[in-house]
């Protein structure tokens, strides 16, 4: 009787845990099977209660998890040899899905002789998926990450096209990636590929395509607008989705081939995020395109009026200059003819100068490597070469990353700025100072020169043509552009900006 009651006892512990838990003798027969088991699993204890354990795995556990053959492979070899200890992991689908850790090892008797083996099933279904769903996160951040920051670090569209279809496809592990933009009515045009057979002469250079949905899953084998895809890779899935512009009209195409796909890539959240940042890229591509394209037009017309305004009226002044020295030739009047020669010599130097100053201010410019600091030393050396006003430069803070466009705005006012000194500010010496200090960009220009009388300057002058320019560049900075200035005490022009985080 005490017996009974301390068997009873014990199978009132083992069914209050919340583990499931089986044990069986040497001769593999179930001895103990907790409620917990029957819960887990689904099967009622008496079923498998002094069964053969092996049998009872045939013919009614295994189905009921995820990997029956290796469920069943693994509990074999174990019982095979009974003195080891494991510890794994099980996926039960059956009567509902459950992630088990299972503990399987020997039970041994007080004086060391097997008596058979426990297996101890914990669910940790909750901190399994917890596990899962952060790691799902941060490999959809990671993949998000790659695709954001190329939109950052590229200006023209194709070295977007470039940089976004390189970093998503190192992201996400693809065997080919085809990337087409939208650049008429018709249809697509390839931009950029990568991957296995990307030099493929299958690979369409226009595609004219409708994706049913936003994003496109298939098989290479299946028929569908994506045909080309079989003659390229032999066996694969793809995945294509579009971008769209502000109007909601598709502006890009990305393809993308594996030879297997993960499951977790299959969120439609994903690649619909990645769809807008693919948009953002191309539309930005296509702005900063447009802007560049009004800059050129903008220089253009700068050095068109600049050209009117001082080469043509030089030549147009040394022609009548000519003529002029001709007539006192002809007279005889060597000395009068020599000093028009002197000053057409005085003006054709100076004209030398200005074409020389406008050589300089195209060649130098801002790269994607370099920083704007060199671009201004280089200026300002070539300057010094070229002109008697002696400049001189010093800078404070440390450095700030500013956007390429941005650098491109601030050289074009120092060159512009330094111009008007040489030209018209009769110098001999600016200083070029440029402090970085709480977020701000300050750069100031002094000169020792005559000054001038802002009211006084003509509206359709080269002086006036060149400030206009000037407030044009610092509004689209988002700064301000200052010029303090009066006759006899030089001018100081002084450049403030906040920097674009």
């Amino acid at each position: 009787m005490m017996f009974v009651a301390l068997e009873q006892r014990l199978k009132s512990v083992l069914n209050s845990v919340d583990d499931a838990i089986l044990m069986i003798n040497r001769e593999l027969k179930v001895v103990m099977c907790n409620k917990q088991f029957e819960s887990f699993f689904g099967l009622p204890a008496s079923t498998i209660l002094y069964q053969d354990k092996r049998r009872a795995i045939t013919e009614q556990i295994k189905w009921r998890v995820r990997f029956p053959d290796e469920f069943e492979k693994r509990l074999f070899w174990l019982y095979d040899h009974p003195e080891v200890v494991s510890n794994d992991e099980v996926e039960v689908v059956m009567p509902r899905r459950r992630i088990l850790k299972r503990f399987s090892g020997p039970v041994y008797g007080d004086a060391g002789e097997l008596l058979g083996r426990v297996e101890v099933y914990s669910d940790i279904t909750n901190e399994v998926d917890l596990k899962r769903g952060l790691e799902e996160k941060n490999a959809h951040l990671f993949i998000l990450n790659a695709a954001a920051t190329s939109i950052s670090q590229s200006f023209t569209l194709q070295s977007f096209c470039d940089t976004f279809l390189r970093r998503l496809s190192q992201a996400l592990e693809v065997q080919l990636g085809l990337l087409y933009v939208k650049t008429n009515k018709e249809g697509f045009s390839l931009f950029s590929q990568i991957g296995l057979n990307s030099e493929s002469a299958d690979i369409p250079e226009q595609l004219n395509v409708h994706l049913p949905q936003k994003l496109y899953l298939g098989h290479n084998s299946e028929k569908s607008e994506f045909n080309f895809l079989h003659r390229i890779i032999d066996s694969g899935y793809f995945l294509a989705f579009q971008s769209y512009d502000n109007q909601g009209i598709p502006s890009g195409l990305c393809i993308l081939v594996w030879h297997n796909i993960d499951e977790m890539l299959l969120n439609k959240s994903l690649f619909d995020s990645i769809s807008i940042q693919l948009g953002i890229g191309i539309n930005n591509a296509l702005l900063y395109s447009e802007a560049m394209r009004s800059a050129v037009l903008q220089e253009r017309d700068r050095i068109a009026m600049e050209m009117h305004d001082g080469l043509a009226q030089t030549l147009s002044y040394i022609g009548l200059g000519l003529d002029s020295a001709n007539v006192r030739l002809s007279n005889e009047n060597y000395e009068d003819c020599a000093q028009v020669l002197d000053e057409l010599r005085e003006v054709v130097d100076n004209s030398y100068q200005n074409v020389r100053e406008a050589i300089i201010g195209l060649r130098v410019d801002v790269t994607h490597e370099g920083r704007l600091i060199d671009s201004i030393k280089l200026y300002i050396k070539e300057f010094n070469k070229l002109s008697s006003v002696h400049v001189s430069l010093s800078t404070e803070g440390i450095w700030p990353v500013i956007k390429l466009e941005d650098q491109l705005h601030i050289l074009r006012i120092v060159q512009e700025t330094l111009t008007n000194v040489r030209r018209h500010a009769k110098a001999t010496h600016a200083d070029v100072n440029i402090v970085f200090v709480n977020g701000e960009l300050t750069i100031t220009i002094s000169d020792n020169g005559q000054g001038f009388d802002k009211d006084e300057v003509s509206h359709n002058s080269i002086l006036h043509q060149g400030i206009r320019i000037m407030n044009q560049r610092a509004n689209a900075l988002g700064g301000q552009l200052d010029i303090q200035t009066q006759k006899g005490h030089g001018t100081t022009t002084c450049l403030k900006l906040p920097l674009r985080r």
